[in-house]
């Protein structure tokens, strides 16, 4: 005997039948879609077809039934769902909307005390200037700055919702480097390829195959001395999977010192622990190891149309279900049916 969902005592009581549950668990099944765009917002698979396929065979099947119950295919309790399943298809067409018009999850990381313009959120990104302290801390916040809009704080790991948009801070490993002479003179440090051209905070934008490892890497020079310095850096898994001698399992720099031609210093390689010195090709290097948030943008659905369908779905679900338990509201008698019944008693 095939097995029908509204069998039971307490689905019989409110008048639910197999497509009754069906529409049910086919609305929550595409709201649930919709809500993990909230929920992990940085997954690629939302601007894929496939996503939006899901979500458009949801809404036909979720608009099929509102159709038919509004004509009283499923009864008195189906008439009263459709503003359940009016909510549903709201917040449907909102997750297929930012999966299709939103743009692609983009990450901005930038140089301490710079800017960067956010044209899809319509703000700025303040990234605060970071000593050592503050990398080793990982403890910088990013502001951001609207216009006729108060100014939004996103410290790492944290999130702020900017109309469609979700901006998440993310740590991104980062590096403090002083640098010294042979006499302990400070010298100057600068990135040819960095927007703050100045900074001595690495960011490790690139990704390098190494030591059996794909690392993260940058470089920086010393003007006063004529040095090309790389840098790559080793987690402390890294460290460990590479067998580093007096490093393994410690956080680490390795650094490359060039010349001004790009011809390496003989003794110009070496690592440097977290806090600690190394003297390289006439420069001695001194790393704070640490992070610096970069921010990730996200496309998600608009929040007033979740909270429109979600009012729509919960209350329709009330209406329907309370509603339909309590008898419904007593109709009137049709005023000619009232008439013929008393012409006929007279």
């Amino acid at each position: 005997m095939p097995f029908d969902p509204s069998s039971g005592s307490g689905l019989r009581a409110t008048g639910a039948t197999a497509n009754t549950v069906l529409a049910l668990g086919t609305a929550a099944a595409g709201i649930l879609l919709v809500l993990a765009q909230d929920v992990t917002p940085a997954w690629a698979g939302y601007h894929t077809w496939q996503y939006s396929a899901a979500l458009g065979i949801a809404a036909v099947a979720v608009g099929g039934y509102a159709l038919g119950a509004r004509r009283g295919d499923d009864g008195e309790l189906g008439m009263r769902l459709t503003f359940a399943m009016t909510g549903a298809l709201v917040i449907i067409a909102a997750g297929i909307a930012s999966g299709l018009l939103g743009p692609d999850t983009e990450t901005v990381q930038r140089a301490p005390g710079t800017v960067a313009p956010l044209p899809d959120v319509g703000a700025a990104a303040f990234f605060p200037v970071a000593g050592p302290a503050s990398i080793a801390a990982g403890d910088a916040t990013v502001s951001l700055r609207r216009r006729s809009a108060p100014e939004l704080e996103i410290a790492p790991g944290g999130r702020q919702f900017v109309g469609a948009t979700v901006v998440e801070a993310v740590s991104k490993p980062a590096a403090y480097v002083e640098a010294r002479d042979q006499s302990g003179a400070h010298l100057t440090i600068t990135q040819p390829t960095n927007p703050s051209f100045l900074s001595p905070v690495l960011l490790f934008p690139q990704q390098v195959p190494l030591a059996n490892a794909v690392l993260p890497a940058d470089a920086f020079a010393t003007p006063a001395l004529h040095r090309q310095i790389k840098a790559f850096y080793f987690s402390k898994s890294a460290s460990a999977a590479a067998r580093t001698h007096g490093f393994a399992g410690r956080e680490a720099l390795l650094f490359a010192v060039d010349d001004d031609s790009g011809k390496l210093i003989p003794g110009g390689i070496g690592f440097a622990a977290n806090g600690q010195g190394v003297d390289l090709g006439g420069v001695r290097l001194r790393p704070t190891l640490g992070s610096y948030p970069a921010l990730v943008i996200s496309a998600v659905p608009y929040p007033p149309a979740l909270w429109l369908g979600a009012a729509l779905f919960l209350g329709g679900l009330g209406y329907g279900f309370v509603g339909n338990q309590l008898g419904g509201f007593p109709r009137k008698r049709p005023i000619f049916s009232q008439s013929s019944e008393q012409a006929s008693e007279n």
